[in-house]
């Protein structure tokens, strides 16, 4: 009995080993006795669902990769390939995009499939890559709508000030991927794939590799001081000061705005008026992706540890997963908002485009 046992530790699990069902003449109690399997469950393995789940969950997933991809590659198109849109501004709605499709495809799909399953089964490597994109391209989109919010503040605020070039601006952009990787560094290097194994009752094992980003030097994420300091230094980096900075400045845009347009003239009046339209349409775009990643972010803050002790692991798992959903549906708002806020997106978002692909002509 203990030869099989033994047969069972021997065995290699590695990547090819993914999901796969093993067996033994051994219970899980002489299992645990024997110390053969670390990480080991005497119990079935927990994450089963019922296919109108699946198909639901796969369906509202799939739909937001595909809008999010679809819209934000069309966001890049017309800029990168019409001039007239080159714009400090619209290099910044470009950075959002390249964020937002970023995430959409190195992280989405992954990251909610092994929530979903929780089974891992892109491989070590994968798994240390998507919990640096799950990190990235959010910092990446939060640190570019600071900094078009700035630039917005100062143009309109200080109206006679020398305006920041498309150099300079580019500059910023590469700074923001720089900050926003290092961000997600600690994320990256904290990463491994671990083996699981469920044994039922029939002593069936289910080898359940798991990816986790929480090998910290002083614990994992129940007992590690510096992985809690990493997420609630996040949380401020990400949303708390970047939520007070787009506030303060739009808040001022607004009503400095609103001042100069009841007290111009004439001339200055639709001046003013593109000033506002240009204005709000940022704004929109702050307020949804803020809004949006709100339930996330009380989720991890205050609202997990009441979640984990109300409802069993698959009622956790469900809202944990509507959240989630909620946050990456951001990515496929921003092209909307420019189709129905932007004459220019208006006019270069027309199925025409997709025959004269990057041609000089300005359509």
């Amino acid at each position: 009995m203990q030869q099989n046992c033994l047969l069972v530790k021997d065995e290699k699990l590695d990547d090819k080993w993914i999901s796969r069902k093993l067996s033994t003449t051994c219970n899980c109690t002489e299992l645990l006795d024997l110390n053969l399997l670390i990480n080991l469950h005497c119990e079935v393995f927990p994450f089963s669902h019922d296919v109108l789940v699946q198909i639901f969950y796969i369906t509202i997933f799939t739909a937001i990769i595909i809008l999010a991809v679809c819209g934000n590659f069309t966001v890049i198109w017309i800029i990168l390939c019409h001039e007239r849109m080159r714009t400090v501004t619209n290099y910044y709605l470009l950075n959002l995009a390249i964020s937002d499709a970023a995430i959409s495809i190195f992280n989405t799909g992954f990251s909610w499939t092994y929530n979903f399953y929780y089974v891992w089964i892109f491989g070590s490597t994968y798994c240390a890559i998507n919990n640096l994109m799950g990190i990235a391209p959010i910092c990446a989109s939060v640190f570019t709508m600071i900094a078009m919010s700035i630039d917005r503040y100062v143009a309109i605020v200080y109206p006679l000030s020398k305006r920041m070039g498309q150099r300079a601006t580019v500059i910023i952009i590469v700074a923001i991927w720089i900050v926003a990787v290092l961000c997600g560094l600690p994320a990256l290097l904290a990463s491994k794939q671990e083996i699981n194994y469920f044994v039922d009752e029939r002593n069936n094992i289910f080898v359940d590799p798991i990816c986790l980003a929480d090998n910290f030097p002083d614990g994992n994420a129940l007992t590690s001081n510096l992985f809690a300091l990493y997420n609630n230094i996040l949380l401020v980096v990400n949303y708390i000061l970047p939520l007070l900075v787009l506030i303060y400045t739009y808040g001022r845009v607004a009503l400095i705005l609103r001042t100069r347009e009841s007290i111009g003239d004439t001339r200055n009046q639709e001046n003013i008026r593109a000033k506002r339209r240009a204005a709000n349409m940022l704004a929109l775009v702050v307020m949804i992706f803020m809004v949006l990643w709100l339930p996330y972010q009380l989720y991890f803050a205050v609202l997990y540890t009441y979640v984990g002790a109300l409802f069993d692991h698959k009622m956790s798992l469900y809202i944990y997963l509507n959240i989630y959903w909620l946050g990456m549906s951001s990515t496929i708002f921003n092209p909307i908002i420019y189709y129905f806020m932007n004459q220019r997106y208006f006019i270069h978002f027309i199925p025409k485009f997709y025959f004269n692909f990057c041609l000089k002509k300005v359509l």
